[in-house]
């Protein structure tokens, strides 16, 4: 392990089959067409890793902490990390355990579904994500997890106390973000994320999860329940951040976070996309891209301070470049490059409405 500043990535993974450009007629039986399928590293664990490392270039070291199959599916998600860039050094391998994969219909007009057998996810444990976080670097800026309501092991309690380990292993500098996915009526429950949102720092959740935990759009009870800064993405209507209204809470934030005004809101609007969309992804690379902002330091150790507002912006711009079949998997834009162009104001044309 080296000095350079880290980020991981953990949680929820699967061997994603895209099926790229399909038509979606509404019809339950009707036959659907598709222009290309594509395999990717899919799941939350590998859409941040693999989002982070591809901007970051090695200038911040990205791992992967995921539980994969001794098979040949979790050695293509290997392959996929390490092309990316991502470091899987801290990949637990279990050769009793299946590599989780999903089947998932890209359409045309935007938007996805997903088919998905959870396989080694349902069996990923507490104690093997955290007996893996004992070889993190010491200089993790970071820990990125999701999805707890798809990870059986790990939630409530349970959920809590994994946090609070990770975050005495990892140190009191290091961010503790939770992103959100497979949240349904029938899934969800108090007891289940509650306990652990007085630990969790950064929070991401789309409308439809918003809808389930809050009743809408207002994400206050969230914040009551002792989560510090919340991002609510709402597709092509961009994002919607707030900070708790307890200065107290966020004053113990680490990077940015603990500088940004109590009881702020922020709406940062979605810009447009140049090529073929592929939404696989965007809230995750929404995620990761804010709480890359949110701890972001000068790699020249000039200081640098980055607002609410500038690091959703960033985000935003993250998830541009992801949803764009451009450049998904080969960005324009360095991760310095976005944070100047925000700093600038030089931000591409807005989606309307």
């Amino acid at each position: 392990m080296t000095g350079v500043a880290s980020i991981v990535c953990a949680g929820l993974s699967c061997l994603d089959l895209q099926l790229l450009g399909c038509t979606q007629s509404g019809a339950e039986e009707s036959i659907e067409h598709y222009d290309e399928a594509q395999w990717t590293a899919g799941g939350s664990a590998s859409m941040t890793a693999t989002t982070l490392a591809l901007i970051t270039k090695g200038l911040i070291e990205i791992y992967v902490l995921t539980k994969l199959g001794k098979d040949y599916n979790g050695n293509t998600m290997l392959d996929f990390y390490t092309r990316s860039g991502a470091k899987t050094d801290l990949v637990l391998v279990d050769p009793k355990a299946q590599t989780s994969m999903a089947v998932l219909p890209v359409f045309k007009a935007g938007g996805r579904g997903c088919f998905v057998n959870l396989a080694c996810n349902e069996g990923f444990r507490t104690e093997e994500l955290l007996n893996r976080l004992d070889s993190a670097p010491k200089n993790t800026k970071a820990f990125l997890f999701g999805y707890p309501h798809l990870l059986p092991s790990m939630q409530g309690e349970g959920l809590k106390e994994m946090l609070l380990s990770a975050k005495t292993k990892l140190g009191p500098d290091c961010l503790i973000g939770i992103d959100l996915n497979g949240v349904s009526v029938d899934n969800h429950r108090e007891s289940l994320l509650q306990p652990a949102l007085e630990n969790v720092d950064v929070l991401h959740l789309n409308e439809e999860e918003a809808l389930i935990l809050c009743g809408g759009e207002d994400v206050s009870k969230l914040h009551r329940e002792g989560c510090a800064v919340v991002v609510l993405s709402l597709g092509s209507r961009g994002a919607k951040i707030s900070t708790t209204s307890d200065s107290e809470r966020l004053s113990r934030c680490p990077g940015h976070i603990k500088c940004w005004k109590a009881g702020s809101a922020v709406h940062v609007p979605a810009f447009k996309i140049n090529g073929d969309i592929n939404a696989n992804g965007a809230g995750d690379a929404l995620f990761s891209g804010f709480c890359l902002a949110a701890v972001w330091t000068s790699p020249s150790s000039t200081e640098v301070s980055v607002s609410l507002r500038q690091a959703g912006e960033f985000a935003c711009l993250v998830a541009r470049q992801r949803c764009d079949a451009t450049t998904r998997d080969t960005p324009a834009d360095s991760a310095e490059k976005i944070l100047k162009r925000v700093f600038q104001g030089d931000l591409p044309e807005q989606i309307e409405g």
